[in-house]
């Protein structure tokens, strides 16, 4: 019984060649690979460099809120002892003035109050100016480091 074979049948019996691509193609897909390996090793390069900043900007930020809360928790501290000296003061002169039965010395004991608030506003509003100096300071100092530690980074990167 002689059986034609179908064309699908005699396609898959017939052993399949070798196929042989022109030198041109080959050498394409190899600079093309490396190409794709170069352009993931720079993506990847690029992404750690990326983490490194973001943990270096963690870090100033860190510093920057513990500088700013030591700070802050410094100039309460002075405004509410400030607070309180003056409310004793305000309390001694209260004291005295109702004490006092001659309307001459009770203005020259307004006098002496007013002029010694003053002078203690003055002493005050100086230490807690240097106290703010101090705190705006200690707070941008951390910020400053980073931003010319990126600007140094930047220079070597861009003579590079």
């Amino acid at each position: 019984m002689n059986v034609k074979k179908s064309k699908i049948e005699a396609t898959v019996e017939t052993p399949t060649e070798a196929l042989e691509m022109p030198a041109e193609a080959v050498e394409f897909a190899q600079k093309s690979i490396e190409q794709v390996k170069v352009v993931f090793e720079k993506a990847t390069d690029v992404a750690e460099k990326a983490t490194e900043v973001a943990q270096d900007n963690v870090q100033v930020l860190e510093a920057v809120a513990s500088a700013y809360k030591s700070g802050v928790v410094d100039f309460q501290k002075k405004a509410m002892e400030f607070t309180q000296k003056n409310m004793e003061q305000a309390f001694a002169f209260s004291r005295k003035l109702f004490s006092t039965k001659e309307f001459g010395e009770i203005l020259s004991l307004q006098q002496n109050f007013v002029k010694d608030q003053a002078e203690a506003f003055k002493t005050q509003a100086g230490e807690l100016n240097e106290i703010a100096m101090r705190l705006s300071s200690e707070t941008a100092k951390p910020m400053q480091n980073s931003l010319t530690k990126s600007f140094k980074d930047f220079s070597k990167s861009f003579a590079a």
